[in-house]
């Protein structure tokens, strides 16, 4: 389960949903930590037709007690089956303010406000606050290279009471000697408290003068393929790389907010074992 381990070590963009490493064997009081730094080339929020490419840091560690920390989300694997994961989990919702730019900078290439971009203009979107939002996760192996996952978290938007479920499966794929892939699939449900904070315009005071109001229901928000490859360098060293394709579905898709239904994320880095 190791590669799997691997998994979410590029999973800390704003745009990447809460991943649960593997849950492993380790002695007692013993962890296992990766850090490194990279690059990410992303949209600059969901919906966005415009790209935008910034260092990112990549951190993962686990404990021998269960405890996690992957990229913006933390948790707690308390099964003791080898084919059943579960537990507690926590995530960062990163902010949004009025231009578009993402609130958190720093971890998981989450951008800024763009150099020279036109304060004074009307803002289009409304301005939403970053959140910690609470949750759990349920993880099952259909045998030891593929997993189907499961997440559900609270807590985003102004009012914190954005809802987000996610559902997906997870196929690992050993390509080669120290060369493995990952391949990922899966969908996000947000209720309607979510999808108004992030996809919704209350008239002209968002999205321009003219601008009729949209106060969108709740619904899948989007679908999700990732594809992610891990080159073994050394038994300290590996280079990560991600290629992770977004589709906007319904309420989401049809905002005004939506400039492209159809987003990718692609980033690299190389990692350091401690």
């Amino acid at each position: 389960m190791k590669n799997l381990f691997l998994l979410a070590l590029l999973g800390t963009s704003s745009l990447a949903i809460a991943q649960t490493p593997t849950a492993r064997l380790m002695p007692d009081g013993s962890k296992d930590m990766y850090a490194g730094i990279g690059i990410t080339s992303a949209p600059r929020y969901r919906g966005s037709d415009r790209q935008e490419t910034d260092p990112v840091a990549l951190v993962q560690v686990q404990w021998s007690n269960g405890i996690f920390v992957s990229g913006l989300s933390a948790g707690m694997h308390l099964s003791a089956s080898p084919t059943l994961e579960f537990g507690p989990l926590l995530a960062i919702e990163p902010g949004r303010n009025a231009s578009g730019a993402q609130k958190l900078s720093g971890i998981g290439g989450i951008g800024v406000a763009a150099p020279g971009a036109d304060l004074q203009q009307r803002p289009r979107f409304t301005d939403v606050g970053s959140a910690l939002q609470g949750g759990a996760f349920l993880n099952r192996y259909l045998d030891e290279n593929l997993r189907l996952t499961s997440s559900v978290l609270y807590g985003a938007g102004n009012d914190r009471n954005g809802l987000l479920l996610n559902a997906g499966i997870q196929k690992f794929i050993q390509v080669a000697p120290h060369h493995a892939v990952t391949l990922s699939a899966g969908a996000t449900w947000a209720n309607r408290r979510y999808t108004q904070d992030y996809f919704g315009v209350d008239g002209a005071s968002t999205a321009g003068p003219d601008a009729a109001a949209y106060r969108p229901s709740g619904g899948i928000r989007d679908l999700q393929f990732t594809v992610n490859w891990n080159w073994e360098l050394s038994n300290l060293w590996l280079l990560t790389s991600q290629l992770s394709l977004n589709r906007l579905m319904g309420p989401a898709a049809d905002s005004p907010l939506t400039d492209r239904r159809n987003n990718a994320t692609v980033r690299t880095g190389l990692v350091y074992r401690f």
